[in-house]
């Protein structure tokens, strides 16, 4: 599901909005020097409380979900990982958001499929296209905590 390359793309994004951010933060950071270097009161609050808020909605819209999403990437490609065998059960319809990131959850069935007790959860990445699973696929699973890393079936 993932390589190397996703990570290194992701991190590259997020250097991107980060400068991308940094830019406009800058030059009002150099308006409320000189403001407060000229002594305009106004001017030095006013630039001030703009260079904050754009900075709070900056990272928050822009480069918070990245980070979101490298976090999750590094999680299943070198973080710690199980294998799990079961027969597919079902896939919502509905994401759920889970540490900032948009997962599908799903049930892998591990033994008796009207056992409930049998049924283990995941998450599947909502940014990935929909496998094409029956219920019954016996699928093989890798996971870092919930969060499916890797599939195939079995």
């Amino acid at each position: 599901m993932y390589t190397e390359q996703d990570y290194s793309d992701i991190c590259a994004q997020i250097k991107q909005r980060r400068l991308l951010l940094s830019i406009p933060a800058a030059l009002l950071l150099a308006g409320v020097i000189v403001s407060f270097v000229f002594r305009v009161r106004w001017l030095t609050i006013a630039l001030s409380l703009a260079l904050g808020a754009g900075l709070i909605f900056g990272y928050g819209m822009l480069v918070s979900p990245l980070t979101a999403y490298r976090r999750h990437l590094n999680d299943v490609l070198h973080g710690r990982t199980r294998t799990t065998t079961g027969a597919f059960k079902e896939m919502e319809e509905g994401t759920v958001d889970r540490d900032g990131v948009k997962y599908y959850p799903m049930m892998l069935n591990v033994g008796n499929m009207d056992d409930p007790e049998d049924d283990r959860l995941f998450y599947y990445d909502a940014n990935l296209p929909r496998p094409d699973w029956k219920p019954g696929d016996m699928l093989t699973v890798t996971a870092h905590d919930k969060s499916l890393g890797a599939w195939e079936r079995a």
